[in-house]
Order: C-alpha cells, then structure tokens, then sequence
C-alpha cells in the first residue's frame, strides 16, 4: 500500500536524456511511426538518433518527414564522400601538353553540393546553435506597447 500524497502531474519533472530534451516514451513512438521505410541502414540510424529528439522539441509533425528524411540522406551522404576523399585525397595529378596540373577530385564537388543542401536543412529544422538562438530570440513581432510612443512627445 503507497502512502503519502499523490504526485501532481503537473508538477512532475520529466527525465532528460543528455542533451537536456525530455525523455518521452510518445516521442519514441511518433519516431518509430513516422519513419520511412525506404531508409538504408545508415540513414534510419541517423533518423532514430534524431527523430524522438525532434519530436520533443515539437519539429517532428507529419507534414516535416520529407525534410528530416533529407536530412538523415545528406548527413549520410556526406560521411560517405568524406570517407572516399580522405582515402583518395582530394587532388590528383594529369599530365597534358601544358605539363603537370593538379586538379580537384569530382567528389569534392559532390561534397561542397552536398554540404550546402545539408546546411539548409539543418537551418530548417533548427538545429544548429545559432539556429535555435534565432528561434529562442524572435520575440514578439507585434509589442502591446509602441516602442516610439517615448520619443519626442
């Protein structure tokens, strides 16, 4: 038999994992229900890291899966080029009537492409610091006061 008062659920602190989101077992659910299915391993590995984290902050919707699916391709995408230029290097050398030249790989590219599409996601779904700081700060666009009521008269 449990004695004392019953807890109020409103003042009932939820666990937070590591990065300070709260832990929610309806989170992990609309994770699991949204995902994909057609994500390689790689890419649903990222999407289960992400996901539940998204959607306690609110940005995992229904309407949002495309672009966080985007996201977890490019983020894989991106590892995979990165690989392959740290494995090749990203320059290379050809010999040609105008002598010894030394050009990029086109993976570099690939990467640079890449690395833009994964940089507007990431501003999409607000998760960059800098990002979330725009977010946190926007305030209200319409104040009851007039900010130039106080000036001259």
């Amino acid at each position: 038999m449990a004695r004392g008062r019953k807890p109020d659920p409103d003042k009932i602190v939820p666990f937070v994992n590591e990065g300070g989101v709260p832990h929610d077992e309806r989170c992990a659910r609309l994770a699991v229900q949204l995902k994909p299915d057609d994500l390689s391993e790689a890419e649903a590995k990222i999407w289960d890291r992400l996901a539940p984290q998204l959607a306690a902050l609110g940005r995992l919707k229904n309407h949002y899966v495309d672009v966080v699916e985007q996201y977890c391709i490019a983020v894989v995408r991106l590892k995979d080029i990165r690989r392959e230029l740290i494995a090749e290097g990203e320059t290379y050398f050809v010999e040609g009537r105008n002598g010894r030249q030394e050009k990029s790989r086109p993976q570099v590219a690939q990467y640079n492409e890449t690395f833009r599409q994964w940089r507007g996601l990431v501003a999409e779904l607000y998760l960059s610091p800098a990002a979330e700081r725009a977010l946190a700060g926007q305030g209200d666009l319409f104040p009851d006061e007039n900010p130039f009521s106080k000036l001259g008269g």
